[in-house]
């Protein structure tokens, strides 16, 4: 008898393995196939996002600038003084504010380097930023001049700068597009960690996903083995039946 139940044993035990060999192999290969299919959707839409959000503070930018195109033609028209143009357009983008929570804002510095407007830093406002750095050495309004007297009148700058908060100084990118009439240079922007921020979101979305993904196929190997480990339990019945009756007939014609 222990003869006829570890041969059944051996069975049950063959066919368990190969089916958690199967479902591991099979296992790893999806979850393999997953993972390289969650990295390459999220570095699509990362790409996608930072596409976006430079798009968005450029048409942003154009948005402020036909504004000022509709004031300084009120000047050619002879409705008010160049002055009085200038000072409700300046005033007319300091109110401007785009986002849903509203954080999108411009400012305005001339080709003289000085601050004409700004909503956050009011009072350097008539400042010259000329000597304007950043941690890393970039010189940001001559960056921001230099843009602008190029021949696509415009163009994106990369610095540091502190944001709203006053402390937090953190990577921001700028667009920033030419008023010529005026010798404007308009400005917006977004700081790289807010964009990480909104991105991160959507990664922890994805990864979420993923290891559910995972939980659901190793929930399916753990069926399939218990399944294999059943099946082959009964087969192993139907192959020991024959096996116990011809001992059994073995054992009737022993001499005696």
């Amino acid at each position: 008898m222990k003869r006829k139940k570890s041969l059944k044993t051996t069975l049950v035990g063959v066919c368990v393995a190969l089916a958690a060999l199967v479902c591991a192999v099979v296992g790893a290969i999806g979850i393999f196939a997953v993972r390289s299919i969650t990295n390459v959707a999220y570095d699509k839409y990362e790409t996608a996002m930072d596409e976006g959000y430079n798009a968005e503070i450029k048409s942003q930018v154009q948005s402020v600038l036909a504004i000022l195109q509709m004031e300084y033609d009120k000047v050619l028209a002879g409705d008010m003084s160049e002055t009085e143009a200038q000072e409700e357009a300046s005033e007319i983008v300091r109110a401007m504010r785009y986002r849903d929570d509203e954080s999108g804002y411009f400012w305005i510095d001339d080709t003289d380097y000085v601050l004409v407007m700004h909503p956050i830093l009011a009072e350097q406002e008539g400042s010259n930023r000329y000597d304007l750095e950043d941690q890393n050495g970039v010189m940001i309004i001559q960056e921001t001049m230099n843009s602008c007297l190029s021949a696509d009148a415009g163009g994106f700058n990369e610095f540091y700068f502190t944001k709203a908060d006053g402390v937090t100084v953190a990577p921001k990118i700028a667009y920033s597009g030419f008023f010529e009439p005026w010798g404007w240079a308009i400005s917006t922007g977004n700081y790289v960690d807010d964009m990480k921020l909104d991105m991160q979101e959507v990664n922890n979305s994805i990864k979420k996903d993923f290891y559910t993904a995972c939980a659901i196929m190793a929930g399916c190997c753990a069926v399939l083995i218990a399944f294999a480990a059943v099946i082959s339990f009964i087969f192993g019945e139907i192959v020991v039946i024959p096996l116990r009756k011809m001992q059994g007939i073995e054992y009737a014609y022993i001499p005696g």
